[in-house]
């Protein structure tokens, strides 16, 4: 691994899987503990995606909130068809008619994803370089992957 790149990672990772396990461990937390907690992320999220896409101060000050708005808009979409999944089949009385339209939205919840990030190339078009914007999702999948394993790695510690 990139020696610049591993140290402030590790820590960065390590913090944030170190904190997963205890909010798995207490499911309900207060929403002010919950958005603190998302918050942290998202700032890793951002130094993360800093150093990768190699933003300058500019390009950070104009991607990131279009990023992080794009985020909670998928974020939305992801909160409202998980109730709409826990709603339908909690509910005992409803038709195959009902079951099979919940299920439609549902599987239809990537092509609404993918349109609001589709809506979102065209902004950051305006902001990254081709190269940048090349590499974005790719980006995005390394931080996940790592989160996750460093998560794996905190868990089979225990």
């Amino acid at each position: 691994m990139n020696k610049r790149l591993f140290h402030p990672l590790l820590f960065i990772l390590l913090v944030i899987a170190a904190a997963i396990p205890s909010i798995a461990q207490n499911p309900v937390l207060s929403s002010a503990d919950r958005q603190r907690w998302l918050s942290e992320i998202r700032g890793y999220k951002h130094d993360y995606l800093t150093r990768e896409l190699d933003l300058t101060r500019e390009q950070q000050q104009d991607f990131f909130p279009l990023y992080d708005a794009m985020e909670d808009e998928v974020e939305r979409i992801n909160t409202d068809t998980r109730e709409l999944e826990q709603r339908a089949a909690e509910n005992k009385d409803a038709t195959d008619l009902e079951l099979e339209n919940a299920a439609r939205t549902i599987f239809e919840q990537k092509r609404a994803e993918g349109q609001i990030e589709m809506t979102y190339f065209e902004k950051f078009k305006e902001i990254l370089t081709p190269q940048q914007l090349l590499r974005l999702k790719s980006v995005e999948r390394r931080f996940t992957q790592q989160l996750v394993k460093q998560h794996r790695r905190l868990r089979q510690a225990k």
